[in-house]
């Protein structure tokens, strides 16, 4: 095996499979949005430097380059996240970067990625449904006959977890419970204070998702103790 890749779109299950991977031992990158794998991108080189450190990759901008990462890192694996359509159009309804306070910078790394991916920096549910339901079909007919044994779908909603991802990886199966991370429900709503300092980071091409993970694990760790 050579690299595993994450082909699920954001809020299908990517933080889920980034804490598993990394609990199985992989070193995981989830959102690989550093300036030389951006560049690395736009100048169509796929053999992307940061897998020099890293095992897998997954989330944004991972997703609508599968194809080309297969031909640049032969034998790798594939999974692909996914859950009910309608649900995740909720999630990513109020996901933080389709917010009109974070609307990224014209030309910035997440202004890039977003149009990578989903051919749009605002959230439009007609264009957001095309994108899902083309990509997994995309996958699944990419990934058919003779490169059907890397991939693997797992559908975190409907119990898919250690088993079927250790079986996939080769890997033994953890004791622990199967990673549920980022889920809705369980994120704290931002305050009005919040929300204008992270419309000030985004004017000037900041990426601020580092402020509310940490702010995350923060608060995490403050309810645990």
């Amino acid at each position: 095996m050579n690299k595993i890749f994450g082909l699920g779109l954001p809020k299908s299950g990517t933080s889920s499979l980034h804490s598993a991977l990394t609990e199985l031992g992989f070193r995981s990158n989830h959102n690989p949005d550093d300036k030389v794998t951006e560049q690395e991108i736009r100048d169509s080189n796929y053999k992307l430097s940061v897998l020099n450190k890293y095992d897998a990759l997954m989330d944004t901008p991972i997703p609508a380059l599968f194809a080309q990462l297969d031909n640049a890192w032969p034998d790798s694996k594939f999974i692909l996240t996914v859950r009910p359509i309608d649900d995740w159009i909720n999630s990513v309804r109020h996901a933080g970067f389709n917010q009109p306070y974070a609307r990224p910078k014209k030309g910035s790394t997440v202004d890039f990625y977003n149009t990578l991916l989903f051919g749009t920096n605002v959230f439009n549910e007609e264009r957001f449904r095309w994108v899902y339901e083309t990509h997994h079909h995309t996958v699944q007919r990419y990934f058919s006959g003779v490169r059907e044994n890397r991939l693997l779908i797992l559908d975190l909603g409907k119990g898919d977890g250690w088993e079927k991802l250790c079986k996939f990886l080769e890997k033994p199966v953890p004791k622990n419970p199967f990673p549920r991370s980022n889920r809705l429900e369980d994120r704290d709503q931002l305050s009005q204070l919040q929300k204008k300092i992270i419309g000030a980071l985004v004017k000037f091409g900041i990426d601020y998702r580092w402020l509310r993970r940490k702010g995350n694990a923060f608060r995490r760790k403050r309810r645990s103790s």
